[in-house]
């Protein structure tokens, strides 16, 4: 799969994200911006992210099952963007269809 950066047609987004890795979650905010996927998360503690994904550097986007305690799936409202150099983020967000046609169109 390709990904378009045709970064003058995408809209900005933004919504409430759970960043689950493993079996952590860290609840927080998603935006696409033109250049870049961020998360921050809403605790002050700093743990996980902020992240800042280049969108030149997503080679896939899909969606995927959010887990239990890493490992019991729970719900299906899970994406998971994965990058060039290889490292993989998993976000829980409502409507997750329409955030991987955002970040794949």
């Amino acid at each position: 799969m390709r990904l378009s950066i045709e970064t003058e047609q995408r809209q900005v987004t933004s919504s409430p994200a759970t960043l689950q890795k493993n079996a952590i979650r860290v609840d927080g905010r998603l935006s696409l911006n033109r250049e870049t996927l961020d998360f921050k998360s809403f605790s002050a503690d700093g743990l996980y992210g902020p992240y800042h994904l280049p969108l030149k550097e997503i080679v896939k986007v899909e969606t995927c099952w959010g887990k239990g305690a890493g490992i019991l799936p729970i719900t299906p409202d899970g994406i998971q963007v994965s990058m060039s150099n290889g490292d993989k983020y998993q976000f829980i967000v409502a409507n997750p269809e329409t955030w991987v046609e955002s970040l794949t169109s």
